[in-house]
């Protein structure tokens, strides 16, 4: 383990960085933007691949103002530095230490920058925070969940960004979960905002920070929420909901709970927010698929007890992947057996907003889908996947309360996972008895992992407990107890066959008792006439009355429930807040069934208020004779007649109730109307009174005269002061009202105005003005309405004098706006002044940008200032990347540290020195340049900045190289002429004894070396002919020999044909001294031909065989090799490439066959 693991993490915020496509370019924005003080640790999570190394942390660590380093395994997370994943890895923290796994494959399924995230929350809680910059896909959305799920902070890059792809940003924009929405410029100075406002709140309490205060007035802020929203969160547990109320308030930057209680109150927008936060719904597809394995196979075992049905709700199914779960479950159960199923899967949720996305059906995100299912069960749409039209068919989602609002009935299975662990135990027992009541007999309750039903085994038993699925006890099933809602509850909204909201009140009311209390019930007016019933059992409820049809729902009852719903309508008319009656028994086909009544207004949709009543049926029991008090048998009849009689009764007192409180309002309204007639008589007393008061307010009157009388005196003294202020001011002012008249002006303005005294209440539009200048009603117009200061410069006709004119509100004492004040100060001097300057600048920039020297001015670090474009020709860049670098960057490493260090003390001491160096270009290429370096110091004597003069030297320093090489050349080409002419004469003279004959031959291979050397010398003529004929001139003293030359006619260029020909005058020069020439045994073959397509070569083979054996590659290069290396290299960019076999030396040349070596001819015509 490595020492740093064992080391204690550093406190301070962790954020992670998720980006993919596109990111690197963010990464640098971000840090650019990042001070180098933050005191925030930064882990950059990005799609690498996995088979190149990455240089995303060398391109970071040169612009970032903090470390960069790459992740390694153990290291521990310290503030103020940023750590790279490598490549080919899984990252995440532990303890504050990060860990660098290798991943598992499928690489497709790897989602690195969710596996952070979601570390990171479990790891520092709400000390994380988490940024999705620019990416294709939806990576980091889900990892992002879980950040919020912790307490810590969310952003996002803003989608219109131009550096990013907005892939990932969208999907994690869609999930709802981000709190902020930013260009990647922003971002840092929000961090450093949060950062200041966590330490505030730690400073301002112990360790818990807000958590303590908001745990104190938890009741006060539910209460505001339930008020606003009408959702109450009570019964939430208690750490759960201050854990989200303290993250919204350090969203806001928020110090105390009662600033929050505040803004909550007041901000129309906040409730909203925080009922959001506290419905954070962290859901995916399959969760937990043995799960879903264990589910599918009770639902197998329902459909194969006969079931041709089967109902499903989903509570608190947040944005639906739940239930479309549910459905390609069940769907594939079903196609599997062959045998049809009606299926209704009701998926409900508190959160409007999550049900509509619910509805539409369109996710960014199938994390859980496997590749075949989603291929199957889900279509394409835009970059997103949308469930099929079978699946969709299957499910109904509507906005429902699953703690408050009566539940669906007759259900086969209810799934509600990982939504009871956030409830305390006495709504965990209300929600359980809930299900209770809605389950079939035997019906099945799928829970999450974490969740038990140990406190209510009398409701259910385990069914399996791996998957975490109960069964329905049998037993009485009380209907539940929904507490009404403070405010009318929003009325839900159903999909399905009902498609989408209408107007039409009587629609709504039926979706509204559709989701509520499917399917009896049926919809009435105010007159109690039914305008819709919901078909199917509410028939057992209703016994016309012989006689003429009617509509009326009280002629058309059973009698046994009239005196209940008439008695409840009633209530719901008078108050407008539902009723429940509940016990009202009825006899139905010879049973007795008690029922709840449940009668309820709808809101008005414009149109007249319609009502619900519903029907709730508690149990069924068959009528069976019972004893009386005295032993006898009673009849069924009789019991029932009791049972009337008890709930009439009831009722009966209830009316009562009703009209004992009508009486006590009417004797309320007879002392009101007694009140307001004593209140009468007040008010003429005090009308007497009035007229007492008038007369006193007429002495004060008199007295207040006095007082402005005095101050009228004090007001004359004041407007002489400011009358004299105006005379001798040097600045023209003058004061207009709304209407442009003049209400005052100084001297100076009659410059400008031809003005006089007598001018004052003209509109200023009237008098001839000097002034360049149409807009000034506008203007003045502008700044009335906007109450801002107005800057214009303008000049006076054929003066050429400038003005600085500037209207601004005049305001009275009383902070009236009564008019404009307009200043106009004279300019002219700093014009002139600024002209001249423009013009130097323009002429200093003319003279330097057309410098053929370059022309640098750097600060004291070596930054660029100002380039001109000779030096960004040399340096191969525009100014603007210039800028952004400094000299030691351009400077090759090979020379870099000493023209560092003579940089850094000339800028210390302040002498100029001189420098040769290469500077290295953006393609990878170096130029020489040789630099004359001044320093300018400031006031102080401190560098301020260096100007530099560059000249470019490349030039130079390439023909002095090859003044070398030639010079080299020249000593070794002597040197090798010598040696052949003296291996000639001497293999002449073996095979020549007498001396003509010698003589003879001797002067032709003379002749020979001299033509070829003429050949190499002669760079100004224009063809040197074929290849072919350049290699027979070479060769041509060994003719007799065994040379086999063969290729195709190609015309080179005299520069090609030079170094071409230097080449193979080497080859024969080794050979005639060492090889297979030096031997008349020896054979030297000589091939070419041209290669390759569209990029052409010339390849040029030299074999040499039958000489002395070859003992192996010298152990030096001779310059003979080198100077062919060189002068094809360096030309031509050629490869030269030389073996030793022990046979012969062969030689292979491959150079690029362009139009600067030659071309190829046509071939000559054979002869037949």
């Amino acid at each position: 383990m490595d020492e740093e693991e064992n080391k204690p993490p550093a406190a301070g915020l962790i954020v992670g960085i998720g980006a993919s496509a596109g990111g690197l370019e963010a990464f640098k924005v971000f840090f650019e933007h990042l001070s180098p003080d933050s005191g925030m640790a930064f882990v950059l999570v990005q799609h690498l691949s996995p088979d190149h190394e990455s240089v995303l942390t060398d391109i970071l660590g040169r612009g970032a103002p903090i470390p960069v380093v790459e992740a390694r395994d153990g290291m521990r997370v310290d503030p103020n530095h940023v750590y790279v994943i490598p490549p080919d890895a899984t990252l995440t923290i532990e303890a504050g230490h990060l860990r660098v796994l290798k991943p598992a494959p499928p690489r497709a399924n790897r989602r690195p920058i969710d596996s952070f995230f979601a570390s990171l929350a479990k790891d520092q809680g709400d000390n994380a925070v988490s940024i999705i910059l620019s990416g294709v896909g939806s990576d980091g959305s889900a990892g992002l969940a879980a950040v919020k799920e912790s307490g810590g902070l969310t952003i996002a890059q803003a989608e219109f960004d131009h550096h990013a792809m907005p892939g990932m940003p969208q999907s994690a924009v869609a999930t709802g979960l981000v709190d902020y929405v930013l260009p990647v410029e922003e971002m840092a100075a929000k961090l450093i905002d949060y950062r200041d406002h966590l330490t505030r709140v730690a400073n301002r309490k112990d360790g818990d920070g807000t958590r303590t205060d908001a745990a104190e007035h938890l009741a006060t802020v539910l209460s505001v929420l339930r008020a606003k929203t009408g959702h109450d969160f009570a019964k939430y547990k208690i750490k759960t909901v201050t854990r989200r109320i303290q993250r919204r308030m350090q969203v806001l930057q928020t110090d105390s709970v009662p600033a929050y209680i505040k803004f909550l109150r007041e901000d129309p927008g906040e409730p909203e927010l925080l009922f959001r936060d506290l419905l954070i719904g962290v859901t995916e597809f399959f969760r937990d698929p043995e799960a879903f394995h264990g589910l599918s196979a009770a639902i197998a075992a329902i459909l194969d007890g006969g079931a041709q049905s089967l109902r499903v709700w989903a509570p608190a199914c947040s944005t639906g992947e739940e239930v479309y779960s549910l459905a390609i479950t069940i769907r594939e159960i079903i196609d599997a057996r062959g045998t049809p199923v009606d299926v209704q899967i009701f998926g409900t949720d508190i959160d409007d907003k999550a049900i509509e996305i619910a509805r539409t059906g369109r996710y960014l995100r199938t994390t859980g889908i496997s590749p075949e299912r989603l291929e199957r069960w889900f279509y394409e749409d835009e970059g997103a996947f949308r469930p099929t039209r079978q699946i969709r068919g299957m499910c109904i989602f509507s906005v429902h309360n699953v703690t408050k609002d009566p539940p669906f009935s007759r259900l086969d299975i209810i799934s509600c996972r990982n939504v009871m662990i956030y409830m305390d135990v006495d709504l965990q027992d209300r929600v359980l008895r809930t299900f209770h009541y809605a389950l079939k007999s035997n019906g099945l309750l799928f829970l999450g992992l974490s969740e038990g039903i140990s406190a209510h085994a009398q409701l259910f038993t385990l069914r399996d407990k791996a998957a975490h699925i109960f069964q329905r006890r049998d037993g009485d099933a009380a209907f539940p107890t929904m507490p009404m809602p403070s405010q009318a509850p929003a009325p839900n909204r159903l999909a399905g066959d009902l498609g989408r909201e209408s107007g039409d009140r009587i629609d709504r009311a039926v979706r509204i008792a559709l989701a509520r209390h499917s399917p009896v019930f049926l919809v009435v007016d105010r007159q109690s006439n039914i305008l819709r019933y919901s078909g199917g059992e509410v028939a057992r409820y209703l016994e016309p009355s012989a006689g003429v049809a009617s509509l009326s729902l009280l002629s058309n009852l059973r009698k046994n429930l009239r005196i209940a719903v008439r008695t409840a309508l009633q209530s719901v008319v008078q108050t407008g807040e539902g009723v429940v009656i509940d016990n009202v028994s009825v006899v139905v086909e010879g049973r007795q069934r008690m029922l709840n009544v449940i009668v309820e207004p709808v809101q008005n949709t414009g149109g007249e208020q319609v009502y619900v009543v519903a029907f709730q049926e508690i149990r069924t029991a068959a009528v069976e004779p019972s004893r009386a008090a005295d032993g006898s048998l009673r009849s069924p009849e009789a019991q029932v007649a009791d049972e009337e009689l008890r709930s009439a009764r009831a009722q009966l007192h209830a009316t009562i109730g009703d009209l004992e409180t009508a009486n006590e309002e009417m004797k309320s309204s007879a002392e009101e109307y007694q009140s307001v007639n004593e209140e009468l008589q007040s008010t003429n007393e005090e009308l007497q009174t009035s007229k007492e008061e008038m007369q006193s307010i007429n002495e004060e009157l008199q007295t207040v005269n006095a007082e402005m009388m005095a101050k009228n005196d004090l007001l004359s003294i004041l407007n002489s002061d400011l009358q004299n202020l105006l005379d001798s001011t040097q600045i023209a002012t003058i004061f207009l009202d709304e209407n442009l008249r003049i209400k005052n002006f100084t001297p100076g303005m009659a410059d400008i105005f031809s003005l006089r005294e007598n001018d004052r209440g003209r509109p200023l539009t009237d008098i001839v003005s000097l002034l360049a200048y149409d807009d000034l009603r506008r203007d003045v117009a502008k700044v009335l309405r906007e109450l801002t200061v107005m800057e214009r410069e303008l000049e006076l006709h054929d003066r050429g004098a400038t003005f600085v004119m500037r209207i601004r509100p005049y305001r009275s004492i009383e902070r009236v706006v009564d008019g404009v004040v307009i200043t106009f100060i004279d300019v002219t001097e700093r014009k002139d002044a600024e002209r001249a300057r423009g013009v130097s600048e323009r002429r200093f920039s003319a003279i330097v940008n057309q410098a053929t020297v370059g022309v640098a001015e750097t600060n004291a670090a070596g930054q660029f200032l100002l380039t001109n474009t000779a030096f960004e020709k040399m340096a191969g860049r525009s100014a603007g990347e210039l800028q952004r670098l400094r000299r030691q960057d351009l400077i090759n490493s090979d020379e870099a540290k000493e023209i560092t260090e003579r940089f850094n003390q000339a800028t210390g001491d302040g002498q100029p020195f001189e420098a040769e160096y290469r500077i290295r270009r953006v393609d990878g290429t170096t130029v020489w340049v040789h630099d004359s370096v001044t320093v300018l110091g400031d006031s102080d004597g401190h560098a301020s900045s260096v100007i530099s003069v560059t000249l470019g030297i490349d030039e130079r320093k390439r023909a002095e190289e090859r003044a070398a090489l030639l010079l080299g050349e020249l000593d070794h080409r002597v040197k090798n002429i010598l040696a052949i002419v003296s291996s000639i004469v001497a293999q002449t003279l073996k095979a020549n004894p007498s001396p003509e004959a010698f003589s003879e031959t001797i002067a032709g291979r003379i002749a020979a070396i001299t033509r070829a050397h003429s050949l190499l010398t002669n760079r100004g003529a224009g063809s040197v002919g074929t290849l072919r004929d350049l290699v027979d001139t070479e060769l041509e003293p060994y003719q007799g020999r065994d040379l086999r030359i063969d290729g195709p006619p190609i015309a080179l260029t005299p520069k090609a044909g030079l170094s071409v020909a230097m080449a193979i005058h080497e080859l024969a020069s080794n050979a005639a001294k060492y090889g297979s020439l030096s031997d008349p045994k020896g054979q030297l073959a000589v091939s070419w031909s041209v290669t390759g397509s569209p990029d052409r070569q010339l390849r040029l083979s030299w074999t040499e065989s039958g000489g002395p054996p070859v003992p192996g590659a010298p152990a030096r290069r001779g310059f003979g090799t080198t100077l062919i290396e060189r002068s094809l290299g360096f030309e031509f960019d050629a490869e030269v490439l030389r073996s030793f076999p022990p046979g012969g030396v062969v030689c292979t040349i491959v150079l690029p066959f362009t139009s600067e070596v030659g071309e190829l001819l046509p071939a000559a015509p054979t002869k037949d």
